[in-house]
């Protein structure tokens, strides 16, 4: 995708982006994308290329992000989420408190957050409620990188100079 760091804090919500490329740099590969606007300066952008998912993921709906939780506690249910998926342990407080490595007033704070916006139901085992949240992983729309549009990025040398690929 072709965006500014501005563009990608109105996207989020956040209120400063200014370490994304340095946080997110192992994972994604990111390159510089020059638009000639007219302009003196042209506009700068980085593409970013989101790696193929894992076999083991979970793709969550948007309609997560609407949820009015906070960041934490929506972080902690991906954790449940995943661990429910993939981490081959009954969901009960004590193998919970164990693979996430929180402490017990912590779990107990999300749990009765989570509770009360009815995405869990405090049983033993635990249970999720996953219904227009968790999605089913489609890999089929899985995009590989063309080479074609790899050559189109342009770069500027030590002097300023735009430098086209050939």
């Amino acid at each position: 995708m072709r965006i500014t760091l501005d563009e990608l804090k109105r996207t989020s919500g956040g209120k400063s982006v200014s370490s994304f490329n340095k946080k997110f740099e192992e994972y994604l590969d990111i390159k510089p994308y020059f638009v000639d606007n007219g302009f003196y300066y042209p506009t700068r952008r980085n593409i970013y290329h989101i790696p193929a998912m894992e076999e083991q993921c979970i793709t969550i709906s948007n309609k997560f992000a609407l949820i009015e939780l906070d960041a934490a506690i929506k972080g902690f249910f991906i954790q449940l989420l995943l661990l429910s998926q993939y981490g081959n342990i009954e969901l009960i407080k004590k193998n919970i408190i164990k693979a996430i490595r929180i402490d017990k007033k912590t779990y107990d704070k999300y749990i009765i957050e989570l509770a009360g916006a009815d995405l869990v139901s405090i049983t033993t085992p635990l249970t999720l409620y996953t219904e227009n949240i968790l999605l089913e992983n489609d890999f089929s729309k899985q995009k590989k990188l063309s080479t074609k549009k790899v050559n189109k990025i342009v770069e500027i040398d030590d002097n300023g100079n735009i430098i086209i690929p050939k």
